[in-house]
């Protein structure tokens, strides 16, 4: 079997964070903060929150990512994430390039919603020759200092998966599809295993498979990613990870095996 039919899932660990970030102690980074997040909800009629950063509560994914990052090296490094950083100012994958292993290739996915994630995974995919050994970070912090002007969906923990892919296990990405424009509607899933996210937990008592795992709803995007990483690969079976953004009308289904 070519490499490329056997890239997929190796492992997958998570981790929740209970405390601020270390950058959220740094008054000086928190004035720069407050400055920047000023001038760009001016532009659009917003402002701060009363107090929105007086403490700064959120997390700052450079530092939560570190916390993910593996021993061995890696070949392509992906963050996804929805909810903006704290640290704006910082290129966060060119930054996770130089503190990783292998000093990957890496780039960033983000203004997909819930679907960050299931687009990083597509594109990854694309680079299995050259690339193999991979890692996907999916991230969200809680934090969100100002009104955005329409309704979101905030996790509730600070929380942080990664996905390490190669080619040298039996849990291949066998597709990823991320369908636009698209109701919340499950088909033909053809998994023995199968996590729902929040957006999908309706439909759980129609989906026929041996076990059905509803994710963390408080965890818009990476309550999936957390409960596949809850999951024994090796007794879980052809897997797929769904999940449906209501907001965008994304519906995205991953499948491992």
């Amino acid at each position: 079997m070519p490499a490329e039919d056997r890239w997929g899932l190796r492992r997958a660990v998570s981790r929740r964070y209970s405390s601020p970030a270390v950058l959220a102690a740094d008054p000086d980074h928190t004035a720069r903060l407050s400055a920047y997040l000023t001038d760009l909800v001016g532009q659009y009629g917003l402002s701060l929150t009363p107090s929105a950063l007086d403490p700064v509560r959120g997390q700052s994914y450079g530092e939560m990512a570190v916390e993910l990052l593996p021993d061995s090296p890696v070949d392509l490094l992906v963050l996804a994430y929805d909810v903006p950083d704290i640290s704006p100012g910082r290129a966060v994958s060119t930054y996770l390039t130089h503190v990783c292993p292998g000093e990957p290739m890496s780039f960033a996915v983000s203004d997909q919603g819930r679907a960050a994630a299931f687009t990083a995974l597509s594109l990854m995919r694309a680079y299995t020759a050259t690339h193999p050994r991979a890692l996907l970070i999916a991230v969200e912090q809680t934090d969100l200092p100002y009104d955005p002007g329409v309704p979101v969906a905030l996790p509730a923990a600070h929380a942080g998966v990664a996905l390490h892919l190669d080619a040298t296990t039996a849990a291949a990405c066998v597709s990823v599809t991320v369908t636009p424009d698209s109701d919340a509607v499950l088909d033909n899933l053809d998994a023995s295993t199968v996590v729902l996210g929040g957006g999908l937990a309706a439909l759980a008592d129609d989906v026929k498979a041996d076990l059905v795992v509803l994710a963390d709803p408080a965890q818009p995007m990476t309550g999936v990613w957390e409960s596949l990483a809850a999951l024994d690969l090796g007794t879980a079976g052809r897997i797929a990870v769904a999940d449906y953004d209501p907001a965008l009308r994304y519906l995205c289904v991953a499948t491992f095996g």
